[in-house]
């Protein structure tokens, strides 16, 4: 007797994860972006990051929205399974979800991988290790919001999702 699983359903249904938590990554990630440039006024640090410690917007800006998609898309890929998956769909699950992979995101990457890296490159004064700006929590927080909600929507518009209980 032979057994066979169809896993077709697995792989569209992680595709189609993975490529709107991608887009979920991209929104969120402008509204950060607007709030890294103009409320933080540090756009061009992460920009030094990348040019070995010339400062620059452009860059910045490019590298702060591909971090943002390909964040998305890995928070995509982590909640795509079960119990997380059927959570991510609700708007309080997902946001709930969310949330705390921006705090870990702001964890490891606020609170240690840039101040090496940018003390590293020579970029501005030295940032303290472990930094633990308060701001660049605020924005991890907001950019998780906007994901939770943006994927939770595009559930919806895809008519998939459970409806959230009152």
């Amino acid at each position: 007797m032979s057994t066979t699983t169809d896993v077709s359903d697995d792989v569209d249904r992680t595709d189609s994860l993975l490529l709107r938590a991608g887009a979920a990554g991209l929104l969120a990630g402008v509204a950060f972006g607007l709030l890294i440039q103009f409320r933080l006024q540090r756009m061009t640090a992460i920009g030094a990051m990348y040019t070995l410690g010339d400062p620059s917007l452009t860059v910045g800006w490019v590298a702060h929205i591909l971090h943002s998609v390909v964040f998305g898309a890995l928070f995509g890929l982590l909640v795509d399974r079960p119990p997380l998956r059927q959570h991510v769909w609700k708007y309080h699950g997902g946001v709930g979800l969310a949330l705390a992979y921006a705090v870990a995101l702001w964890a490891v990457n606020i609170v240690f991988l840039w101040p090496l890296w940018l003390n590293g490159v020579g970029f501005g004064a030295d940032l303290p290790l472990p930094n633990l700006a308060r701001m660049p929590l605020v924005g991890h927080v907001v950019y998780g919001l906007l994901l939770g909600l943006f994927l939770a929507a595009f559930a919806r518009l895809a008519g998939e999702g459970a409806v959230d209980a009152p």
